[in-house]
């Protein structure tokens, strides 16, 4: 089995068409949760969600390794009347400027579910979210978004996806709340169940003071070098998000921690639970499903591989 693989690669501020070349540190499977902080709180989100302790995680199956994969996972065998147990990773590290790149072979899919793969710094919304993998229920596509304080505004223009909004601002007026700037990957196996069926593929995000980038590539189709020692990617064709325009980048994001989560419900697949008719049928809410049909979890799961970070 081919697994999937998680690398991020940061860099000191040098622009576009920078080759990542020089490996400051490298997580593998047997040191990849030691160099996260396990999330305990309560959701910020409002999920329906129970957020697992290192410890606990790992004793109850939701958090393990192997020689060559790592496992996130979500409670699938007990009702949750109090939220149902998974897993929130936000990293030891932070980091300002950088190129991310997650090969994944899974993500957790399905009603009820709120997978994110994503970036945020100090004092939100003021230090910056950059959201690279990021959905809901049943929807089929990837939603990527930029979420900061007022004075941010993209143009949308460069990317091969369907922009939706330009104001980053997450207050931004005449934009649903939190929207901030967002463009969907409409392909199907960009997110959820389509990207499962297709084994997966590589995401990647380019941040620095020009621009921040987010490509991705569907199982077979990544380019050779972005697993590689010397990714560029200059060479990689044109992103599916740009996130460029009135807005000082270095201003607005600084200092992130990388998130890898899975929530449920809460303000965003809680609120459009009635709009998925697959959903709707399933219960009359999203928290009554995910709370008393815990064995409908069993594929919300992420399997990943590694992570490595590199300097240009």
């Amino acid at each position: 089995m081919h697994l999937p693989v998680l690398a991020l690669l940061a860099l000191s501020a040098r622009g576009a068409h920078a080759v990542y070349s020089v490996l400051s540190e490298s997580y593998t499977p047997d040191t990849f949760f030691s160099k996260f902080d396990f999330f305990t709180g309560a959701d910020p989100t409002h999920g329906h969600v129970a957020y697992q302790s290192h410890r606990d995680a790992y004793l109850a199956g939701l958090a393990s390794h192997d020689s060559s994969s790592i496992f996130i996972g979500a409670d699938a065998t007990a009702l949750a009347p109090n939220g149902r147990k998974a897993v929130r990773l936000e990293s030891k590290k932070r980091y300002t400027h950088g190129l991310f790149l997650l090969d994944a072979t899974h993500v957790p899919a399905g009603c009820g579910t709120w997978p994110a793969f994503w970036t945020f710094g100090p004092n939100w919304p003021s230090s910056g979210e950059i959201d690279i993998m990021e959905g809901v229920n049943n929807m089929p596509e990837n939603n990527i978004a930029l979420h900061t304080s007022p004075g941010c505004v993209v143009t949308g223009a460069g990317g091969t996806g369907a922009v939706r909004t330009k104001n980053c601002d997450v207050n931004a007026a005449g934009q649903p709340a939190n929207e901030g700037c967002s463009t969907r990957d409409l392909r199907p196996s960009a997110f959820g169940a389509g990207f499962n069926a297709n084994r997966g593929g590589l995401y990647a995000m380019e941040w620095n003071s020009e621009a921040i980038k987010v490509w991705f590539f569907p199982r077979g189709s990544a380019p050779a070098d972005a697993m590689g020692a010397r990714p560029a990617p200059e060479n990689w064709g044109p992103p599916v998000a740009v996130f460029q325009g009135a807005c000082n980048i270095d201003e607005r994001f600084r200092e992130h921690r990388i998130v890898i989560n899975t929530s449920f419900c809460g303000d965003w697949a809680g609120s459009v639970w009635g709009q998925s008719a697959e959903c709707a049928a399933k219960a009359a809410s999203c928290v009554d499903w995910v709370a008393n049909h815990p064995k409908a979890f069993k594929g919300a799961y992420w399997r990943i591989l590694g992570l490595r970070v590199f300097s240009s």
